[in-house]
């Protein structure tokens, strides 16, 4: 037993010190932006998401340092990946969008109905986690409520209560179901960015395939399936193709 809980205390006391780690470098590379130091800054945060180490606020600062470096694909990749980990991160949005007008590709979405773009805005109200911890609040709460509801003795009290249970019942339901929603959007909803300053997108999985037409860096493409080292990807305009894995960066 002793010995078990040694290794449990190393093991915590490990963790501590390599977060601990992790946040000094973090710390450095944002000192090293502020001294337009770009690229050193760029290779700490980089060091750090390949330890597995991953945020919002790392994917930002790593993708204003790639902006500040004309490197405008990785840029465009990790505010992407920011705001794919924080949809509300309203400065992250800002640049992506600033980001994108220097691309070459302008591509249309076409516009969507009105319930859905309504329920998208519910959707990235809040992250994926943010939506599941709501739920869980108004689940203890309903909880809650339909114990004061059974011990209370006085009708005025018992109602208040009773309507308190149903309402948070509710919200728990649909807050669930939001987050369920997010989190399977998220997981069939694969996307990448176009790294290469240009790529050919062929009509099939092989070199000698025919080109279809021309991308260019820091254009967003949805992925579909992956045939060895080609990947299908389509645009918001319909047009599809194969392209080799290696000029993609999936956000």
């Amino acid at each position: 037993m002793r010995i078990a809980i040694n290794m449990i205390l190393i093991f915590l006391a490990s963790f501590h010190l390599q977060a601990e780690s992790s946040l000094d470098r973090f710390k450095e590379a944002n000192e090293l932006y502020q001294a337009e130091e770009y690229a050193n800054a760029i290779s700490i945060y980089e060091s750090i998401l390949e330890e597995g180490k991953s945020s919002a606020d790392l994917h930002y600062n790593l993708a204003n340092a790639y902006f500040r470096e004309r490197e405008i694909a990785k840029a465009i990749l990790h505010y992407e990946k920011a705001l794919k980990l924080e949809p509300t991160m309203a400065d992250a949005k800002h640049n992506l969008e600033f980001a994108n007008s220097k691309t070459i590709d302008k591509i249309e979405t076409p516009a969507k109905i009105f319930f859905y773009r309504w329920w998208d805005s519910i959707l990235h109200a809040c992250s994926c986690d943010t939506w599941a911890i709501i739920s869980l609040i108004c689940l203890a709460i309903a909880v809650l409520a339909i114990g004061g509801y059974f011990f209370m003795s006085l009708s005025g009290r018992k109602k208040l209560f009773f309507y308190s249970a149903v309402g948070f019942t509710a919200m728990f339901i649909l807050s669930w179901i939001i987050s369920a929603s997010y989190q399977n959007s998220l997981e069939k909803s694969n996307y990448a960015i176009i790294l290469s300053p240009t790529v050919n997108i062929n009509s099939s999985p092989s070199e000698g395939s025919s080109k279809l037409f021309v991308l260019h860096e820091g254009t967003k493409v949805k992925l579909g399936e992956e045939s060895g080292d080609w990947r299908e990807i389509s645009l918001p305009n319909g047009n599809e193709g194969w392209v080799k894995v290696s000029v993609l960066g999936e956000i």
